[in-house]
């Protein structure tokens, strides 16, 4: 079961809701932490001083209070010229018999990019699948997440066995993260940073030229303009910023749309909402398909149902 903290911000008749909601196995803190957090920062604390999470829910509350207030949509607070439409990038997932027709059914949907998860089997027959994946997905984007499953040789292994396969990339191969230059450089496969950005500052990535693209996700990385700083970094090194979630509800995943108009054409990481059994908004989100219109979707009232919500401070 997801869990997770909801701050509603109050001021004039205008309200402004926010998601904490630490990811367990990735988020540094707890969700205890993330309420201690919020409690300081509603009572005017300082945002550097609180975790990850809370400072995406408190900064996500902020700009939705704001957008009350003022009657201007979401993005258009967080970008002057923010994307009208968002593409989303499927997700596949199961055995590999749901994987393939998973694929196909994407590719016939008209999906502009999808996801794989690579790292938990043999590399030269994750390799195999992975050659039979692009084939059917003719001209679908196709990414791979090893989540730093991989020693240095097994990655190689898997690299050159999908040799010639087009992949848009793949995402932290390794368990030691210091090694994806030299696996770059040997293999020419490119690489995305998704848990090293949690280790480093946005101006860190002008080392990085290795990199091809950086995986934003603001309740691990600290908020929406911490993401946007890895994205303007990531663009003077050339690299693409795409916008992933980490399983929130549909108001964190609001401000996960968007971060993605902000970062324009590029399809973004969204699809495990489709995992929630049930949402805090009384009306789910419309993700289940290869675009969303944005500019309506974040134009419109999003009513939370309270009821369920156990109150733990005012």
């Amino acid at each position: 079961m997801r869990e997770g903290l909801l701050i509603r911000l109050e001021e004039d008749g205008a309200c402004g809701w926010g998601e904490a909601a630490p990811l367990p196995g990735f988020s540094r803190e707890t969700l205890e932490e993330a309420a201690r957090d919020l409690r300081a920062l509603a009572a005017g604390g300082d945002p550097a001083h609180a975790c990850s999470s809370a400072r995406f829910a408190f900064e996500l509350a902020r700009l939705n209070l704001e957008s009350s207030s003022s009657g201007r949509p979401l993005h258009a607070l967080l970008s002057p010229h923010p994307a009208e439409e968002v593409r989303l990038c499927g997700l596949l997932e199961g055995p590999l018999e749901a994987v393939l027709s998973g694929a196909e059914g994407m590719r016939e949907a008209g999906y502009a990019a999808v996801k794989l998860k690579v790292g938990r089997a043999d590399p030269e027959e994750e390799a195999a699948l992975v050659g039979e994946l692009s084939a059917l997905l003719g001209g679908v984007q196709l990414r791979l997440d090893a989540n730093r499953a991989w020693s240095f040789g097994e990655a190689l292994r898997f690299c050159r066995a999908v040799r010639g396969v087009p992949i848009e990339y793949l995402e932290e191969p390794l368990f030691e993260a210091g090694d994806l230059p030299l696996l770059a450089e040997e293999t020419g496969v490119p690489l995305a940073l998704d848990e090293t950005l949690r280790e480093i500052e946005p101006e860190d990535l002008a080392r990085c030229r290795h990199v091809r693209a950086v995986v934003l996700k603001p309740t691990l990385l600290g908020g929406l303009s911490r993401s946007l700083a890895f994205a303007r970094e990531a663009r003077r090194i050339g690299a693409v910023a795409v916008a992933s979630s980490s399983y929130e509800s549909g108001i964190g995943t609001l401000g996960l749309l968007t971060l993605a108009a902000a970062l324009g054409e590029v399809p973004a990481g969204l699809d495990t909402y489709r995992a929630l059994g049930e949402d805090v908004l009384e009306d789910p989100l419309p993700l289940a398909g290869p675009r969303v219109d944005v500019a309506a979707l974040l134009g419109e009232e999003h009513a939370v149902r309270v009821d369920p919500l156990e109150e733990v401070a005012a």
